[in-house]
């Protein structure tokens, strides 16, 4: 009974790692495939399927993919703002620099406010023009 039962779950592992590569082979993205084009893993993993299959673990599928057939990543990105990249915009000298001059009590410039400094631009604004046009 044993005698018959090991190369039948031997073949059927065989069979399901064939059908899983075919389908990793065709949910990966093409820029990610390494060593050989798309086309080229898919022929080779259909028409050789154990070679094929153990070839494309090793030498074609993306650098660090998770089990999932199409997976790029081993795990989930991180979530916690403290891990994930920081730009300039995140520092704490890139909020100070961009708060309001002239904050309201929660914390935030008011529409009349804006619209006085605006006034107040506009003003300046005019009189550099007309000393540029009396030059």
């Amino acid at each position: 009974m044993v005698r018959l039962l090991v190369p039948g779950l031997f073949g059927f592992f065989l069979f399901a790692l064939w059908v899983w590569a075919v389908i990793d082979v065709i949910s990966t993205d093409n820029v990610l495939v390494r060593n050989l084009d798309k086309m080229v893993w898919l022929l080779l993993v259909v028409f050789l399927p154990t070679l094929g299959a153990v070839a494309w673990i090793g030498l074609g599928r993306p650098v660090n993919a998770g089990f999932m057939p199409g997976a790029t990543y081993t795990r989930p990105p991180p979530q916690d703002r403290k891990l994930a990249p920081r730009g300039f915009e995140d520092s704490d000298q890139w909020t100070a620099s961009t708060k309001p001059s002239t904050p309201s009590a929660d914390g935030f410039e008011t529409t009349a406010a804006k619209e006085r400094r605006l006034r107040e631009w506009e003003a300046e604004l005019a009189k550099r023009e007309s000393e540029l046009d009396e030059d």
